[in-house]
C-alpha cells in the first residue's frame, strides 16, 4: 500500500518541535518531511541517508524523497552535514540554524560511530581573514570512543590475565 504524502493544510502544531523549525525556516510541511526530521531530532548521532530510509520504511517513504528533504534541510540550514571519511554523508539537526558546523565531532576509528560533540563550542572567525572569505568552517576527531577504548582495555586486561603466570612461587 502505497502512502500520498500531502502538504499539511491545517496550522501548524508549534509543541511540535519538527512543526515548529520547519515553519520557521518557511519550508512547506509535508508528513514526510516532517517524519524525518523527527528521526534526526530524536538521533542522538547523526544518521546516513540510508539509515533514515530504514527507519522509514513502514511508511512507503522512497529513497528520493528522504535525499530531497535532507537537500532541502541543508539547504535551510536546518541540518548539517557530517562526512566522516568515508564518503558517506550524516546529518544531524544543527542548533545554530547554519550549514556551517558549531560544534566539532567525533569518529571512532574503530566502530566508526560519529558523534556531535554538542558540550564544545566553535571559535567564532571574523568575516575576512586576511583576505580570505570563509564559507564555512568544520572540526573533526579521531580517535577511540569510550565504549571501544573499555572494550580495549579489557581485552588487554584478559590477554595480560592470561599471558602471566598462575603460580607465583616458581618466579
Amino acid at each position: 500500500m502505497t502512502i500520498r504524502w500531502r502538504i499539511m493544510r491545517e496550522r501548524p502544531n508549534y509543541c511540535d518541535p519538527a512543526e515548529r523549525i520547519m515553519n520557521e525556516c518557511r519550508l512547506r510541511r509535508t508528513k514526510s518531511r516532517i517524519a524525518i526530521l523527527r528521526i534526526l531530532l530524536d538521533s542522538k548521532t547523526p544518521l546516513t541517508h540510508e539509515e533514515i530510509h530504514e527507519q522509514m520504511l513502514h511508511t512507503g517513504i522512497d529513497r528520493v524523497t528522504v535525499y530531497r528533504s535532507l537537500q532541502s534541510f541543508w539547504e535551510a540550514g536546518i541540518v548539517h552535514r557530517v562526512e566522516a571519511g568515508d564518503r558517506v554523508w550524516r546529518f544531524a539537526v544543527c542548533s545554530c540554524h547554519s550549514r556551517s558546523h558549531c560544534h566539532p565531532h567525533f569518529t571512532c576509528r574503530l566502530c566508526g560511530r560519529v558523534e556531535c560533540l554538542f558540550e564544545l563550542t566553535m571559535p567564532s572567525i571574523e568575516e575576512s581573514v586576511s583576505g580570505y572569505q570563509i564559507e564555512e568552517q568544520e572540526v573533526y576527531w579521531r580517535g577511540i570512543c569510550g565504549q571501544c577504548a573499555s572494550k580495549s582495555d579489557r581485552t588487554i586486561k584478559k590477554s595480560i590475565d592470561q599471558s602471566s603466570p598462575k603460580n607465583h612461587a616458581d618466579v
